[in-house]
């Protein structure tokens, strides 16, 4: 299935044993004022905002900031390859591509029709960098091995990243095969710093612009 607006499918983060925690979250306002807590690891960016809420399930902004040589990068929301959701981004022409997976092991992960996504604006590709900005339902909590698993929208989510320089098979296809990363770790999202009372209004002026 290819992307357009809402997706279920995607691929995920290939590997062994992830890092150490890198760099503290900031705050990043963009110029249409939606404002994303910010984290940078590997030298991608990720941003993500929450509503204002005190607990599980709630929806994601997120948008991912990559070198135009970032063939793929991507999320795990659970820390951790296995048994968790997965959101991958990549660049195709001039637009961007939101991909969705789950993994039970370090093998090529299959689709996850758990979490849905809308590409929203803010969605581009330059002459440096890439840019998804999506809308996650799903994002904030899943079941693996029959337990319940959240964020805490009051804490700081240690979740992971994987990256590869080489782009998938098929860039216009969200459920495309993909390349081994070439970078992988664990780093914090500060869910706190992402709580706004607007987010509803976010969603709505980048659904406006998209």
């Amino acid at each position: 299935m290819h992307i357009l607006q809402s997706v279920t499918a995607g691929v995920a983060l290939i590997g062994t044993a992830l890092a150490a925690p890198s760099a503290a979250a900031a705050k990043y306002c963009d110029a249409a004022g939606v404002c994303f807590s910010e984290s940078v690891a590997g030298g991608v960016t990720f941003r993500a905002a929450i509503p204002n809420v005190s607990a599980a399930p709630f929806d994601i902004i997120l948008q991912i900031v990559a070198p135009k040589a970032t063939g793929w990068a991507g999320i795990a929301w659970g820390g951790a390859m296995a048994n968790n959701p997965l959101t991958l981004g990549w660049a195709n022409g001039n637009s961007t591509v939101v991909s969705s997976r789950w993994a039970t092991g370090h093998v090529l992960p299959g689709a996850y029709a758990g979490a849905t996504y809308t590409t929203l604006s803010g969605s581009s590709v330059n002459a440096t960098h890439w840019t998804l900005t999506t809308l996650c339902t799903g994002c904030s909590q899943w079941t693996a091995s029959g337990a319940a698993k959240k964020l805490d929208p009051s804490a700081a989510a240690t979740v992971a990243y994987g990256l590869a320089t080489t782009p998938p098979t098929e860039p216009s296809n969200n459920a495309s095969r993909i390349a081994v990363h070439t970078g992988k770790g664990k780093f914090t999202l500060d869910l706190a710093a992402a709580k706004t009372e607007k987010f509803d209004s976010y969603v709505q002026t980048l659904k406006g612009k998209a």
